[in-house]
């Protein structure tokens, strides 16, 4: 049962592999407002403050790309602002599996600083999310805690950063 398991979530992770190379996409918009432009289900999210990556509607992950590693080098000047984008509110077109709604911009700010930094969600938020679904990376739970504790949320992990 265990193999099983475990082949399923290796192919899942594999079939929706995070480090490619080949994207190619134009500039988005991050306000649901405008038309937004698809390619290949991976969408540019432009957040304020000059924090930019591209993310895979598809695989509901930050791409791997060289956006994504300039901002990782980078991280430390932004780090503060980025930390702050947790409390924003905004509509982006980002969506996740485990969550029927777009993504906001603190959502993706906190898988962006999850994905840099290797977030502890126990020591950090002080929950334990134990619940995965099979087709999904994130824990059940975590986005409906993420809106629901917004401001606490912020509080916590600029404490657990700083």
């Amino acid at each position: 049962m265990k193999k099983k398991l475990y082949t399923s979530v290796f192919a899942l992770f594999m079939s929706c592999s995070s480090s490619r190379s080949d994207i190619s996409t134009d500039s988005v918009n991050v306000d649901t407002g405008h038309q937004v432009e698809i390619v290949n289900g991976i969408i540019l999210i432009d957040l304020p403050n000059g924090v930019s990556f591209n993310w895979d509607n598809d695989c509901s992950r930050i791409v791997d790309d060289s956006l994504y590693r300039s901002l990782v080098t980078t991280f430390s000047t932004k780090q503060h602002s980025t930390i702050k984008l947790i409390l924003d509110t905004t509509i982006t077109p980002a969506r996740v599996c485990t969550f029927d709604k777009n993504l906001l911009v603190g959502d993706l700010a906190f898988l962006l600083i999850d994905k840099i930094k290797g977030l502890p969600y126990s020591l950090v938020l002080n929950v334990q999310f134990d619940v995965f679904q099979a087709d999904c990376y994130y824990p059940v739970g975590l986005f409906s805690y993420i809106n629901k504790y917004r401001s606490e949320e912020y509080t916590k992990v600029e404490l657990y950063l700083m």
